[in-house]
């Protein structure tokens, strides 16, 4: 299934599934790796960011509990200023998809998740992560509408420096079995609704066997109150289902 939450940016806030931005409640089967290898970038005038490589582990635990760990190595270009680079964020968390209606059926999630940043990678005194930790709450829902499925997504992360919420809705249809299409628009906004940003996103998920799957996807921003908008959004990666 197509995720739904950005996938990309550490400053985002907003984690979740490739290709997309906004996660859904899917989980892997019990016993089971869902690993996602990909590169992920973002454009805005005179600076962009990307992920080379990010990693994305996924364990099922259970039959509706999933383990993740995900760390990114950033490399950061700025107009006039030397190249930087270093190890973003880690993440560690737990999904558990509390209702379960079956295939089609409605579907929800709870996602706490715990961001940390590693002290030797000193990637905080480069500007290339926000310092300190992070907790992040969203909550996501799925439900399948005829030939298409909704998702939707809801968090809140917790943080020191100023909490956030960051939210997702996304639509995806399968198309002959293997060709998986979907379309998002997600965001984040400041505690009270003021300052926020909203991005458009479009993304494909290729099943080349049983195990082994394609994944791309791109977008931009329609507006953004915090920081200049993201002339460009994408992801590349593969995912290993084993």
């Amino acid at each position: 299934m197509l995720g739904l939450a950005l996938c990309g940016s550490p400053r985002l806030g907003a984690e979740g599934s490739p290709p997309l931005i906004t996660d859904d409640p899917g989980t892997p089967p019990k016993g089971h790796w869902e690993v996602n290898l990909g590169t992920s970038t973002e454009r805005r005038p005179g600076s962009q960011q990307s992920e080379l490589p990010l990693l994305d582990l996924n364990y099922g635990l259970a039959d509706t509990v999933q383990l993740k760990y995900e760390v990114p190595f950033l490399l950061e270009r700025e107009v006039g200023e030397a190249q930087r680079t270093g190890w973003g964020n880690a993440e560690v968390g737990v999904k558990w998809r509390f209702i379960d209606h079956g295939e089609g059926g409605l579907a929800m999630s709870v996602y706490p998740q715990y961001a940390f940043s590693n002290p030797s990678a000193s990637s905080d005194d480069r500007d290339l992560v926000e310092p300190g930790s992070a907790f992040l709450l969203p909550v996501q829902l799925e439900k399948a509408l005829g030939p298409v499925t909704l998702n939707l997504q809801l968090g809140r992360e917790f943080r020191s420096s100023g909490d956030s919420w960051f939210y997702g809705l996304a639509l995806s249809h399968r198309v002959q079995d293997k060709w998986e299409f979907g379309g998002e628009l997600a965001g984040t906004a400041e505690p009270r609704f003021g300052r926020s940003s909203l991005t458009l996103n479009f993304g494909v998920m290729i099943d080349l066997s049983a195990h082994t799957s394609f994944m791309f996807s791109l977008g931009r921003d329609l507006y953004n109150r915090q920081e200049p908008c993201a002339t460009l959004v994408g992801y590349l990666g593969w995912q290993f289902r084993l």
